[in-house]
């Protein structure tokens, strides 16, 4: 079937390079939005949550598949960006990264340490408050090392940082 993109609506959609948006990919393979006049592109964001309120924000994309936790910070700090719909229910389970190798092996032995995130408004950033807030820590004292992604953080936590990835 040939489709003139011309005539159709471009919506950019984003989301984390997650097994969860395989029904979006599905649904761009089969063209499922051009009989209804949408030509929507899709754009992993590897950076995550933050980086997507970021794009949202700066009209860099038009909607996203993104942490809830996340985007009500960015609304609640002036992005104009409006929830529209759960699309995953169930809870993210979040895991605690350390470097290999390393003499820490308890959460408990993690308190004071500095926190890696991807950026101030992610989900790696948010959780750490959340997870200091469970364990009865001062969330004033958490410190933080900005490192982008995934790979960053390996990077950062391979090098000898004594810093936990969420």
């Amino acid at each position: 079937m040939n489709i003139d993109n011309s005539a159709m609506e471009k919506v950019k959609i984003i989301g984390v390079p997650e097994h969860f948006n395989l029904p979006w990919h599905l649904a761009l393979e089969d063209n499922a939005f051009a009989d209804r006049g949408i030509d929507l592109v899709w754009e992993d964001v590897p950076e995550g949550t933050g980086k997507m309120c970021q794009l949202l924000e700066s009209g860099g994309a038009d909607m996203g598949i993104i942490l809830t936790e996340g985007i009500i910070r960015s609304i609640s700090h002036g992005n104009p960006c409006k929830i529209v719909q759960e699309y995953i229910a169930s809870p993210l389970l979040w895991g605690i990264h350390v470097a290999a190798g390393t003499d820490r092996h308890s959460l408990e032995s993690l308190e004071g340490d500095r926190v890696a995130i991807s950026r101030m408004g992610s989900g790696s950033h948010l959780m750490a408050f959340i997870h200091a807030q469970q364990r009865g820590w001062d969330p004033g004292k958490l410190e933080f090392d900005t490192v982008d992604d995934l790979e960053g953080a390996v990077r950062h936590l391979g090098s000898g940082a004594d810093a936990y990835f969420m």
